[in-house]
């Protein structure tokens, strides 16, 4: 079950929405299933006419409108900016420097409607009084009463603070796996009329609805783990729609810049890769001339005005800014160089070298997270370098199977409460590294040999996911374990293709073996397997 708050201006123009058909059409049977005063029944609207829709809303508006009006609030949504209103140039200079000041008696209305936001370089207008939270149950929850939607919607508003304070709120039922809480944050409690600021409303509503998981058998939903990359916006993907993009700018630019990032050893390995993806980077540096921060953009996502979009590092993924770039990079050795043809080309021998050792390596760090040798964290957040780097080098900029595969292990990556593990790990490095050799040796045609060699090194992978999976599922963390299902679900395996290459594997050159023994050396000690009783590895 999930909550989302948001604020608005116009309580007639969201009951008109939420009794209405919908933007498309998909509202069914619209009625109120709770109120403040406990009589939900009381406020459900009287039919206006034959249609499904046709409601009189004038007393609901009427009621929700009530003590807002009477604050003094407006009823409809104030101008986006300010620019056009009275005095525009004078008040919006005292708004920038006015810090958290109330307006002084001579100031227009309109001035204590807006604020001066640091980050946008320009005053916006506030949260509106308007309080509106959309309640989702999880697709594979069974279908709840409309009792059992009241008891829900009265303890949420309960945990926000909302019903105590003597808001008014109702909350509107259109369809089998959701409802809608309303609620305007004005309040005549104490015998005034003021305003009323729920307070970490956020945190709140998520504490309430995994309790009310726990109590009727729903899904559980993740905690949050402050890892989680940031979905695109509905504009973001409206755009993309209208552009005809197969997804929207921010899905695609954090794969590019997180494929460059797994290909690279440092920045100018990452700014190259870059330039090869024509996306733009954008340095930010701090006073002693070290760059701090990065922001991206794809070369051909422009706003309606032709102007480039830019997205910071961190609001592509958490493991993405610049510091966390660095470290990354600082914490494996440089890999050794693949041998090349006079034109520049990988050779067939080297393609197949690195794609066996890499198939080597992964097969040592599944059996370290089994036998318990070394911390999963580190091999976990590595194998994500190793399927962008091989998505890249198989299918570059196609939405294959493994870049699928690619997109889906983000999630099962995550460890709650940390962006990178705090130990790489020796099995971790090695997978780096590995990964690192296969972006240098560039394309990799799947034909001949390789095909057998690319087949062994998926299966080998699939194995690793699954064990990953499996150390998620321990620990306690069914969503992470449920993306690495997910993962080795789409990765193309071929077993037939990959016992064709066990055979070339056993018999690979000397300096083969000498190099993946330096690579996945560890040291010798009994291993620590662990049972399902016991404590996951850490």
């Amino acid at each position: 079950m999930i909550g989302k708050a948001l604020s608005g201006w116009r309580p007639a123009g969201l009951i008109a929405y939420l009794m209405g058909p919908g933007a498309h059409e998909e509202h069914r049977n619209p009625h109120i299933v709770a109120s403040w005063d406990g009589s939900p029944g009381l406020h459900q609207p009287p039919k206006a006419g034959p249609g499904e829709f046709d409601f009189d809303l004038r007393a609901l508006i009427g009621s929700m409108s009530e003590l807002p009006k009477e604050f003094g609030l407006p009823l409809d949504n104030p101008a986006a900016s300010p620019d056009d209103l009275p005095g525009a140039e004078e008040w919006t200079q005292w708004l920038r420097t006015s810090g958290k000041k109330r307006p002084p008696a001579h100031a227009p209305e309109w001035v204590k409607y807006y604020r001066w936001d640091p980050k946008a370089e320009a005053v916006v207008l506030k949260p509106g009084y308007v309080w509106h939270c959309p309640v989702r149950l999880h697709p594979d929850d069974p279908t709840l009463t409309d009792a059992q939607w009241q008891r829900i919607a009265q303890r949420l508003m309960e945990a926000t603070g909302i019903h105590q304070s003597g808001c008014r709120w109702v909350a509107v039922r259109h369809a089998d796996d959701h409802i809608h809480l309303m609620a305007t944050l004005v309040t005549d409690k104490g015998g005034s009329l003021r305003r009323f600021y729920p307070r970490n409303d956020w945190y709140r509503l998520r504490k309430a609805c995994r309790e009310l998981e726990r109590e009727l058998g729903l899904v559980p939903t993740p905690e949050a783990d402050w890892t989680a990359t940031r979905r695109p916006t509905r504009q973001e993907i409206g755009k993309a729609a209208r552009h005809g993009r197969a997804e929207p700018a921010r899905t695609e630019l954090r794969r590019l810049v997180a494929q460059a990032a797994a290909a690279a050893g440092g920045p100018e390995d990452f700014f190259a890769r870059l330039r090869e993806f024509q996306v733009v980077w954008r340095p930010s540096y701090a006073a002693d001339g070290e760059i701090r921060g990065c922001s991206y953009v794809l070369a051909d996502d422009r706003t309606a005005e032709g102007e480039q979009v830019p997205f910071s590092g961190g609001k592509l993924g958490r493991d993405l800014t610049w510091p966390k770039l660095m470290q990354r990079w600082a914490s494996t050795p440089a890999a050794e160089p693949v041998e090349r043809t006079e034109d520049g080309r990988s050779t067939a021998d080297a393609r197949l070298d690195v794609l066996e050792e890499a198939a080597e390596v992964v097969n040592e760090a599944a059996e370290r997270i089994r036998s318990g040798d070394e911390d999963p964290a580190g091999i976990t957040h590595a194998t994500a370098d190793v399927l962008g780097a091989l998505a890249l080098g198989t299918e570059y900029r196609d939405r294959g199977p493994i870049t699928a595969a690619f997109d889906r292990f983000d999630r099962a990556a995550r460890i709650p409460g940390r962006v990178l593990p705090r130990d790489h790990g020796l099995s971790g490095r090695a997978l780096r590294r590995a990964s690192r050799r296969i972006a240098a040796a560039g394309s990799i045609s799947g034909r001949g040999q390789e095909k057998f060699a690319l087949a062994a090194l998926v299966l080998a992978l699939a194995g690793l996911v699954a064990e990953i999976r499996a150390w998620q599922q321990h620990a306690g963390r069914p969503h992470q374990a449920a993306a690495a299902r997910r993962t080795a679900a789409v990765l193309p395996v071929d077993r037939v293709a990959a016992n064709n290459a066990a055979a070339r594997s056993a018999t690979r050159s000397p300096r083969l073996a000498d190099r993946l023994d330096r690579t996945t050396a560890r040291p010798a000690r009994p291993a620590r397997r662990h049972h399902p009783g016991a404590r996951p590895p850490r």
